[in-house]
């Protein structure tokens, strides 16, 4: 019997989809993950003739949910010009076992949930429980996204906003200040950073934006636009300063400023301290090794900074439980140390 193939718009999504509601899903998506029963290969990227643009395919099996996933996007930085996003996408479900085709909708909007969500978990777990401002740079469609998230799993007294397009931060700022509830502001870039506790960067730069003596020790970054090798959006000489964990850590190795720094010497192959996965169980207690088997691999790799002080190390996995989420960034998350417009 054929199967009946489910169609959906930006606009359905849009109506039923409460980005909020999307954190959870994500994080047990990321701790599943890390029980090594799904299948995420590399995404596919293709550089497109005369500069035109660049395409990619994602394809992805979660055993949870027993789909095969495949999205097809395309990344055009010159469209903010014309008034379009820079990326589009779309994402079809198969059946793994028969390949029917079980459903297709646009990707511009769940990409952005699952990227502001991937954000949110790593503000909830690696942030300081004292962080009270938020700092989101780029107020494109990830920008908007990843305020109405992050601003949703801690208690900021302040949000601020930042875009090389003054226009685009003004109306980011006024629109969600009344979707959120909070007021949200709009600052320069230094100032947003030297002030803030958490530091969102959702760009689509081949420059960095952060420079390292912006952050203070104890900041979390979450760099969410470094999803293609040459882009960078904090200064490198920042990273050794980090504690560096990923939502994969195989793949944040070939793109981003991580994998620049690995490529000039500034940091090496076992600079992560983990991955946002492993963070999700530990913190949830959602054992499936243990706790010292996690710690190991946790030494062995990750990607998300967190600017730290200098710590001493403990051998007690009750010490290192309690005090390491508060120092890390995202998609690379850092976290210094005591990491689009799209």
């Amino acid at each position: 019997m054929v199967r009946e193939t489910t169609i959906l718009t930006r606009q359905e999504i849009s109506a039923e989809v409460d980005i909020v509601a999307t954190i959870s899903a994500i994080e047990n998506a990321m701790g599943e993950f890390e029980k090594g029963q799904d299948f995420l290969p590399p995404k596919a990227i293709y550089m497109l003739p005369a500069e035109m643009g660049i395409a990619a395919c994602i394809t992805g099996y979660t055993k949870a949910t027993d789909l095969l996933s495949m999205k097809l996007g395309q990344e055009r930085s010159n469209n903010s010009s014309r008034g379009l996003p820079t990326t589009n996408s779309w994402i079809t479900a198969f059946c793994p076992e028969t390949g029917e085709l079980m459903m297709i909708c646009d990707g511009m909007l769940p990409t952005m949930y699952r990227t502001a969500a991937a954000a949110a978990v790593s503000a909830k777990y690696l942030a300081r429980e004292t962080a009270k401002t938020l700092t989101v740079i780029g107020a494109g469609q990830l920008g908007r996204q990843c305020i109405r998230a992050v601003s949703s799993v801690r208690d900021f007294q302040r949000i601020l906003v930042c875009d090389r397009i003054p226009q685009a931060a003004d109306q980011v700022a006024g629109e969600l200040s009344d979707a959120i509830g909070r007021l949200v502001e709009v600052a320069e870039v230094r100032d947003a950073c030297c002030d803030a506790d958490v530091v969102v960067t959702a760009t689509n730069s081949r420059t960095p934006i952060v420079e390292a003596d912006w952050i203070q020790a104890g900041t979390h970054l979450c760099c969410m636009g470094t999803d293609l090798p040459e882009k960078i959006e904090c200064e490198m000489s920042l990273l050794p300063k980090c504690r560096i964990y990923a939502d994969v850590v195989e793949h944040a190795l070939q793109r981003g400023e991580v994998s620049q720094a690995v490529e000039q010497g500034l940091l090496n192959n076992d600079c992560y301290q983990g991955s946002l996965g492993q963070v999700a169980l530990i913190n949830n207690k959602l054992r499936c090794m243990t706790v010292l088997e996690l710690a190991s691999r946790i030494r062995r790799s990750s990607v998300r900074f967190t600017i730290r002080r200098r710590v001493r190390a403990s051998v007690r996995a009750s010490h290192f439980l309690k005090t390491w989420p508060t120092g890390n960034t995202t998609r690379t998350s850092y976290r210094s140390s005591e990491p689009l417009t799209r």
